[in-house]
């Protein structure tokens, strides 16, 4: 026998089963509107208490909940249907305005559906509460009600608040906000990670523009610069434990028996046979502020010369200009290597590491990496580089051997200015003198150029002293410049790649015209903009809400 309620059509009864089911399916839903529509014409508002109605004793009250906000996304996408395009609106306006009827046509059901999660954590927790911090039980004082900015618009949700009773914690603890992945900030997770992602990749007050843009949500550059703070510091956190937890070596220095990989380690048959890192720093503009303790009597004299000269950084906060180097690398398989052209190639896959700060920390961070991707179990690692001394520092604390090349092009930039130091810039003379060092140095005989320099002369002080340097850079890498034998292996003499990485991952946020970094804020930036380019954004958002 078909039972009847109120508010349902004779005979329809059982289009609205009865049960204490806390969800409603979407042919409930359907049917719903289905039988509202056969009505006739209603307006809006009728609509949306016409569904009510017959949704009203559906399931239990969290399912009644996500009812009545589907109704009310029905009414709006009703009122969005019924209304005329003005005659002046042009695709532009007409997207725009279908854009923010989707928001709130979503949003409350959205919102429902959060809550009633919510509330069945909140039944899961009471009475078993316990504080983060110090372990004791916390007192329960009740469900509050607090609102987080989203994607979608406003989420107003309603849960159980309890607060530690030891006098020395007095800790708030919201279970179910825990649970659910929401955090002690104003903006959800989704919020979140699309501000940061949009202030990784432009300046702050256009990635403030394009939110706005994008979610119609109004987000200040102090939010977004403390999001992108609380984001950074958890990755850069996560990134030492990790490289910690895998180093190579135990406190004696002795090597690990069995090194432990990372969870999302590539799979053995992907091990290369031809691995290379290319390693090179860039240095950003960052600032140091000058303290009391700090000062010295020229800091003092400077300081009050600026403020005659009302220089920048407020009363009372002057600051050093300086540069910090942001160190970088780029690793990638051989068989990634992919000609496009006479003398052009290109790299299928790579994969970036980047750290401002001292180069053990750093070698350590691309340790964690190497071990990802197996290089470590390569049949050859070829660092190419600069010929700086760190990173040959770096090669020999690696557990592994490693062939060092000394990247061409740097070579030939340097010969390039003597040239033009000795002759006159692109003069035929510059030219022709730094093709032949050139050309020898690509034939293997450096030693050769490095004769010849002893030779050459000059009055001018700052020639001499070109003249000196490079016959000192060519004579601390010649281990590291036999281009014809690494050129007969089939190995890549240029560090192109991370000349690039130097220019896209970090120039193109950090170097920007006029910008002046703290020390910390540039290391934030240069490690998410390496997650960035990592394509590792999305895991990596991931991974911190599992966490905390």
């Amino acid at each position: 026998m078909t039972e009847n309620r109120p508010g349902l059509p004779p005979g329809r009864g059982e289009r609205y089963p009865v049960g204490n089911s806390s969800e409603i399916s979407s042919g409930l839903l359907l049917n719903a509107v289905r039988d509202v529509a056969e009505q006739g014409e209603l307006s809006p508002s009728r609509l949306a208490e016409a569904i009510r109605a017959r949704l009203g004793s559906c399931g239990n009250e969290a399912a009644r909940g996500v009812a009545s906000a589907f109704a009310e996304g029905v009414a709006v996408l009703a009122m969005y249907a019924d209304a005329p395009m003005a005659d002046a609106d042009s695709v532009v306006e007409a997207e725009t305005d279908a854009v923010e009827v989707a928001r709130r046509v979503v949003r409350p059901v959205l919102e429902a559906k959060l809550q009633a999660r919510i509330d069945v954590l909140d039944a899961q927790s009471v009475g078993q509460t316990c504080c983060p911090k110090c372990k004791q039980f916390a007192e329960s004082e009740g469900r509050r009600r607090r609102t987080w900015k989203g994607v979608l618009g406003l989420l107003r949700l309603k849960r159980r608040y309890a607060c530690c009773q030891t006098s020395e914690c007095d800790t708030g603890i919201a279970p179910a906000q825990m649970a659910l992945g929401l955090s002690e900030s104003e903006f959800t997770p989704r919020l979140e990670e699309l501000c940061t992602m949009l202030a990784t990749t432009v300046p702050f007050g256009m990635a403030v523009t394009l939110a706005s843009k994008m979610c119609g949500i109004d987000v200040s550059i102090k939010a977004v610069e403390d999001m992108v703070e609380r984001r950074a510091a958890e990755v850069q956190k996560r990134d030492r434990e990790q490289a910690e937890r895998l180093t190579p070596f135990d406190a004696k220095g002795l090597p690990v028996p069995q090194q432990e990989r990372p969870a999302d380690a590539v799979a053995p048959s992907a091990t290369p046979k031809v691995a290379y890192m290319d390693i090179d720093g860039v240095v950003p503009i960052t600032r140091e502020e000058i303290t009391g303790e700090k000062l010295t009597d020229d800091d003092r004299q400077r300081q009050a010369q600026a403020k005659v000269d009302k220089a920048r950084g407020g009363k009372a906060r002057r600051f050093h200009i300086v540069g910090r180097e942001v160190k970088n690398a780029v690793l990638y398989d051989g068989k990634d290597c992919v000609a496009e052209g006479p003398g052009r190639g290109c790299l299928l896959a790579k994969t970036y590491v980047s750290h401002l700060g001292g180069w053990a920390a750093f070698t350590a961070l691309l340790w964690v990496q190497m071990l990802r991707l197996r290089f470590d179990q390569a049949e050859l690692l070829v660092i190419l580089s600069d010929g700086a001394d760190w990173i040959r520092s770096l090669s020999k604390c690696l557990p592994i051997p490693v062939l060092l090349i000394l990247d061409l092009f740097h070579v030939k930039k340097r010969i390039w200015e003597v040239a033009n130091a000795l002759y006159g810039e692109r003069t035929p003379e510059a030219v022709q003198w730094a093709r032949i060092q050139c050309d020898r140095v690509e034939r293997g005989r450096a030693p050769d150029v490095i004769q010849m320099l002893r030779f050459t002369r000059s009055r001018r002080a700052k020639v001499k002293k070109l003249i000196d340097n490079l016959r000192g850079y060519l004579d601390a890498n010649l281990d590291r410049m036999d281009y014809p034998a690494y050129r007969a292996r089939g190995l890549r003499v240029g560090s192109g790649a991370v000349e690039s990485a130097n220019f896209h991952v970090t120039g193109n946020r950090l170097k920007l015209q006029g910008m002046r970094w703290s020390a910390e804020g540039a290391g934030h930036m240069a490690a998410l903009r390496a997650d960035l380019f990592n394509g590792r954004w999305e895991h990596r958002t991931k991974e911190l809400l599992a966490a905390a």
